[in-house]
């Protein structure tokens, strides 16, 4: 008897969320830093910081690991908000650790854009099938692309990545 009412209990819990239409699928291929759903960013922390005028930059966090310090930084574009990671024994790297692309000014976000449908296919997963109006996450291994739809076309997209 309890082990009826723990599985009806857990089928109305999961019963909202699956009207909602919010999935999540595994992508074998997906990366933020490579392949082809990879963000499309320029090679060197100098680069990144010029791709358009910064509204906001900001030092979120410091740590010291002895011979070398991280720093993660938040960069504020219009339209694009970055989380990054630099290193203090390689200057002119970073890793991105999260990107909202709220903008169809974007074309960084590999095949998935701003204000766009979602391609027809997306790994594995055939998107028309999904619900017009959800939140979709694409995984890989480590990262996420989180798309939030909005009558089938992409209204946010936030990339959530794992720096090395």
């Amino acid at each position: 008897m309890k082990t009826a009412l723990a599985i009806l209990l857990a089928v109305f819990v999961a019963t909202p969320a699956l009207g909602r239409g919010n999935t999540s699928h595994f992508i074998d291929k997906l990366a933020c830093d490579s392949g082809p759903y990879g963000l499309k960013l320029p090679k060197t922390y100098d680069e990144l910081r010029k791709i358009a005028p910064l509204k906001g930059e900001r030092l979120v966090r410091e740590q010291d690991f002895g011979t070398y310090r991280t720093r993660h930084r938040e960069l504020v574009f219009n339209g694009l908000k970055l989380s990054i990671v630099t290193y203090t024994d390689h200057p002119d790297e970073y890793q991105v650790a999260s990107a909202e692309i709220r903008s169809p000014q974007w074309k960084i976000g590999g095949p998935f854009r701003y204000g766009q449908a979602l391609p027809p296919v997306v790994g594995d997963v055939a998107t028309k099938t999904l619900k017009s109006t959800a939140t979709i996450e694409f995984s890989g291994d480590e990262d996420v692309v989180r798309v939030q739809l909005k009558g089938r076309r992409v209204a946010a997209l936030t990339y959530l990545c794992v720096p090395d």
